[in-house]
């Protein structure tokens, strides 16, 4: 008797198992897990090995971001600076934040 193999179905209908994936893609099956559960879109978890469309934490992803990533990451850093200006006003405190630095501080 066979697995039992779960079919999962993509923003566009298309349905796929976690096989297809690692057939089409020459990924291993913990990657094509995690892209599945990552996300439903078609384009993201089909493409080829080593092109892993903007998400994940590839050191490639690091060096070369898109400008729309870019821009994404400003309005996040923006909008957690905003958080913290309003929920913890000791923090804007130039003192206060020195001896933050100091406390964090790591030596080599």
């Amino acid at each position: 008797m066979g697995v039992h193999q779960k079919i999962y179905t993509l923003t566009d209908g298309q349905r796929v198992t976690i096989n297809q994936v690692m057939e089409q893609t020459g990924i291993k099956q913990s990657a094509a897990r995690v892209r599945i559960a990552q996300s439903r879109d078609p384009d993201k978890i089909l493409a080829p090995k080593g092109t892993h469309l903007d998400y994940g934490y590839g050191r490639l992803r690091v060096h070369k971001k898109t400008q729309n990533i870019i821009k994404v990451d400003k309005q996040k850093q923006k909008k957690i600076e905003k958080y913290i200006t309003q929920n913890k006003p000791f923090y804007v405190d130039e003192m206060y934040r020195l001896a933050l630095k100091k406390i964090s501080y790591k030596k080599p």
